[in-house]
């Protein structure tokens, strides 16, 4: 990974002075994960370090920090904590609420643009991932993936990156030996963010029940 930052920033430099690295969050938990799940943004808002080192150390020590002060992580660690679970029981909203936090610890999260953007990504994500393709291919290829969460960039991925993605159960897609979940972005205000993680994790929940990948204790 660190080999292909290196080579990653210093095309982007040429054109920006700073580039996000993002990725594992925690690599003890994720290897210890029993899915191994990835989140796709398309950019960071005003942040030029590490986010997933940011992640880790909001989650382990810093309870007040920015991070937590928009719904966007706040939701991801819901839809988390649901799917690493899923296969134990249907997790009830109030607990993935309640463990929303140390469920970011087991994941993988990434941008598309690797530059801060403003509080809304414009066409330039677009462009980033029509030029970048390649590298963003690759770093997911060194994150090794169970299943991808598309938050607001399906038709980015789609369109430049997975062309190949077909449409296997409503909203879940598969790209060679991903699963891919069609989501809003997290940060989505016009879905109450109960309805956000249910739609999350029943749509891998019919699709792992439909493939016999997973039994469901409902009681």
């Amino acid at each position: 990974m660190e080999k292909l930052f290196k080579e990653w920033r210093l095309l982007v430099r040429q054109d920006s002075d700073h580039f996000v690295e993002d990725g594992i969050i925690c690599k003890e938990k994720w290897l210890k994960s029993n899915k191994k799940i990835l989140f796709i943004l398309k950019e960071t808002n005003d942040y030029k370090g590490s986010i997933s080192e940011l992640i880790k150390i909001a989650v382990i020590s810093r309870p007040k920090s920015g991070l937590w002060q928009r719904p966007t992580f706040h939701n991801i660690g819901r839809w988390a904590y649901g799917l690493l679970h899923i296969m134990d029981k249907e997790v009830k909203y109030k607990d993935a609420d309640k463990f929303r936090k140390e469920a970011l610890l087991s994941c993988a999260f990434m941008n598309i643009k690797k530059t801060t953007g403003g509080s809304t990504a414009t066409k330039s994500v677009d462009e980033h991932a029509k030029k970048y393709s390649n590298f963003i291919r690759r770093e997911i290829e060194l994150i090794e993936p169970d299943i991808i969460i598309f938050g607001g960039t399906y038709d980015i991925m789609k369109k430049y990156v997975f062309l190949e993605m077909e449409n296997v159960s409503p909203r879940v897609y598969k790209y060679k030996e991903y699963i891919c979940i069609d989501a809003n972005h997290p940060a989505y205000f016009k879905m109450k963010r109960e309805d956000m993680y249910a739609q999350v994790v029943s749509s891998y929940r019919n699709y792992a029940m439909s493939m016999n990948l997973t039994k469901i204790d409902y009681h």
